[in-house]
């Protein structure tokens, strides 16, 4: 004997309804977000494509710059006038720079120094106390 389904009663009809409805809106929604998400992540992307790029036009402008400087500090190239603040604060720096790494060698240097002296005066007092078991 076939399973025989009742028919829907007007109401169940009625929340089917409703149900398919509901269905057909959430789907719709996760289209407009699917479609949200993707613009997002085309956006980042772009994002960092060009942060990506503004780093290596940096990166140019500081590699041309110092071979410039380079040149400066040589003497084979003379800047233009304009530029002569702009030489001034270079210099400027560079002797700051020059004053600090010497300033950090002179720290280094004396580190070493104290190094050497405690490293002395461990192993006299080593001996000291090894010299002293081997009497008793």
């Amino acid at each position: 004997m076939p399973d025989r389904i009742p028919p829907q009663t007007p109401q169940q009809q009625e929340t089917l309804k409703q149900i398919q409805a509901a269905w057909e809106e959430a789907q719709a929604q996760l289209t407009v977000l699917r479609a949200q998400v993707e613009h997002a992540a085309a956006m980042a992307q772009a994002k960092v494509g060009s942060n990506m790029l503004e780093r290596d036009l940096d990166r140019a402008y500081r590699e041309l710059g110092e071979g410039v400087w380079a040149e400066v500090s040589k003497g084979k190239l003379q800047l233009p006038q304009n530029l002569t603040n702009v030489r001034k604060l270079l210099d400027g720096v560079t002797q700051r720079i020059r004053a600090q790494n010497n300033s950090i060698n002179d720290l280094l240097a004396e580190g070493t120094e104290i190094a050497k002296r405690l490293q002395e005066k461990m192993t006299t007092a080593s001996k000291v106390v090894a010299g002293g078991a081997k009497k008793r």
